[in-house]
């Protein structure tokens, strides 16, 4: 089920990636002569009037294939490629990450219109039976104002100062106008974090409120979310090129993205919907990286053409490729390295994720 589900997702990602950059060229009067979901021998195919559509065997992958896009190939026509203004150039470039966000945004829509989103707040959505919240008397719909006497006013927060106390904590509770105090003891709880390590917190037994939200209003409530999450990535990015975080434990390659898509299966659609969220915005945001062969890469080189008026010369362009290739082969082996060190042994002994940050998932 995880394998088919991994197929699913990266065939929507990779769908919305290239669509991107068909929808684009052919705007621009660009011919796309192909458009491929996957890679290698080719399942079936569809004929259209100018492009053929392909699936092929291997899913995680896909490309679209421009008339003239490359040096060897073009001959001056204004329908190929590597023809047009470097302006144009540029914008089917970055039509592919564009979409990506795009689908984010969409996804974020339909998930705070139909299923909800856990509310940032402090109120109870939901008690743990067998857990100590549940026994101490906290009840669904209560606000927790304060933990241990210092104030909360996010679910964030108040996670964090439970998981920091010893033997219990003393909740300020808002319940019907009404404030009460209630002692809460503590529960040690093993989890699985989003690194895939196990480790031990102290927990109560309650879950966020989950909100919906008209069209309308989820309309707004989904492009805030993308914002946030979108300045989250770029910090997270940052603080990897910088060496604050280890890149190791931050990146995480195909291994790493079955175990998260398995546990996203098991949770429901919901964690699958916010797992492609997530992965489509880290797509779009990685492939504007400033690399040889990434998107990025290319709307630099086609930036310095339009700021000289001409194309870089044809040994550069090649030279920057090779570079990034190799770049890319090393980068991809060591991630894949890393994702059998982190990821395999919990693969292969099926652990489940069950509770973080005191929140039933």
């Amino acid at each position: 089920m995880s394998i088919v589900a991994i197929i699913v997702i990266f065939s929507i990602l990779i769908v919305a990636h290239e669509f991107g950059h068909f929808l684009a060229a052919r705007m621009s009067g660009v011919v796309v002569q192909r458009f491929a979901i996957g890679f290698g021998p080719k399942l079936f195919k569809i004929k259209g009037k100018e492009t053929e559509f392909l699936v092929c065997l291997f899913p995680l992958g896909g490309y679209v294939k421009l008339a003239g896009d490359n040096r060897d190939e073009c001959q001056g026509h204004q329908y190929e490629f590597l023809s047009k203004p470097a302006g144009i150039k540029m914008r089917i470039v970055f039509a592919g990450p564009l979409f990506n966000y795009l689908l984010a945004f969409i996804l974020f829509w339909l998930s705070f219109t139909f299923f909800g989103y856990q509310s940032s707040g402090t109120v109870v959505g939901e008690v743990i039976k067998d857990y100590p919240a549940y026994s101490a008397g906290v009840r669904v719909g209560d606000k927790i104002l304060a933990v241990n006497n210092e104030n909360v006013s996010t679910w964030y927060q108040m996670a964090s100062k439970i998981h920091q106390a010893e033997n219990s904590v003393l909740l300020k509770i808002e319940r019907n106008e009404e404030v009460l105090p209630l002692d809460v003891p503590l529960k040690d709880e093993k989890i699985t974090d989003a690194s895939g390590k196990s480790k031990s917190v102290r927990v109560i037994g309650i879950a966020a409120k989950i909100e919906k939200y008209n069209p309308v209003i989820a309309f707004f409530k989904g492009a805030q979310a993308l914002g946030h999450i979108t300045v989250f990535t770029v910090k997270g990015l940052a603080s990897i090129i910088m060496g604050k975080i280890p890149f190791k434990k931050a990146v995480a390659g195909p291994l790493g993205i079955f175990y998260f898509t398995h546990h996203a299966v098991q949770m429901g659609i919901v964690t699958v919907i916010n797992l492609m969220i997530l992965l489509n915005i880290n797509l779009a945001i990685v492939n504007l990286l400033p690399l040889p062969i990434l998107d990025g890469g290319h709307i630099v080189i086609f930036f310095i053409e339009k700021l000289r008026k001409k194309r870089l010369n044809e040994k550069v362009e090649d030279f920057l490729t090779r570079v990034g290739f190799v770049l890319i082969g090393i980068l991809f082996l060591f991630i894949f390295y890393n994702d059998i060190i982190k990821f395999g042994p919990k693969i292969w002994s099926k652990k489940n994720v069950q509770i973080e940050d005191g929140v039933k998932k």
